[in-house]
C-alpha cells in the first residue's frame, strides 16, 4: 500500500509539472521593434521576439502576452494566440504586434539624455507564454542593454 502512495505521488507530481521531464522553458528576446502606426492616444509596433528551444524536441508556441519596460519603465505590451512551431535546438522570430500609450511614451523621452543613450539604454521583456506540451502558462523574463557604445582599450595596437 506504501508502495503505491508514493508512485501514486510521483504520477502526480509529474502530471503538474509544465514540461516533460529533463525539459527546458523556452527563452524569449526581444530582436526587434519597428514603428507600425503613430496615434493620439497610441503607438502601434511590430515587435520580433527570438524564440529560443533548448530541447531536443519541437515545441509550438500557442500563445504569448509580454510587458516591455525600457529605462526602468513601462513601454509597450503585446499579446498574440498565433501557433508557431520552434524546432527542436533551435529558434524562430516571432512577430507580434504591441502597443503603447502616448503618456508611457512620452515619459521615456522626458528619461533619455543623450548621456543615457551612449551608456545604453536598459530594457526588460517579461510575460508567459503556453507551449503544446505544458499544461499551463511559462514565465520568462529577460533584461539587457540596447545601444551602448563599445569601449575600446587604451593604449596602441602592435
Amino acid at each position: 500500500m506504501h508502495r503505491v502512495l508514493i508512485l501514486l505521488a510521483v504520477f502526480c507530481l509529474a502530471a503538474c509539472s509544465g514540461l516533460p521531464f529533463n525539459a527546458v522553458a523556452p527563452k524569449v528576446r526581444v530582436a526587434e521593434v519597428n514603428i507600425k502606426s503613430l496615434g493620439f492616444f497610441e503607438q502601434r509596433f511590430d515587435v520580433g521576439l527570438r524564440i529560443i528551444n533548448p530541447n531536443d524536441f519541437d515545441l509550438t508556441i500557442e500563445a504569448l502576452d509580454f510587458e516591455l519596460e525600457v529605462n526602468g519603465r513601462p513601454f509597450a505590451a503585446g499579446l498574440s494566440q498565433a501557433s508557431t512551431r520552434v524546432a527542436a535546438v533551435s529558434t524562430t522570430l516571432l512577430r507580434i504586434d504591441a502597443i503603447t500609450q502616448s503618456k508611457d511614451l512620452i515619459r521615456q523621452f522626458e528619461t533619455l539624455s543623450p548621456e543615457s543613450l551612449k551608456a545604453g539604454v536598459p530594457y526588460r521583456i517579461h510575460g508567459r507564454l503556453r507551449t503544446d506540451r505544458s499544461p499551463g502558462w511559462l514565465p520568462f523574463d529577460h533584461a539587457g542593454v540596447y545601444g551602448a557604445e563599445e569601449k575600446k582599450p587604451k593604449g596602441r595596437a602592435i
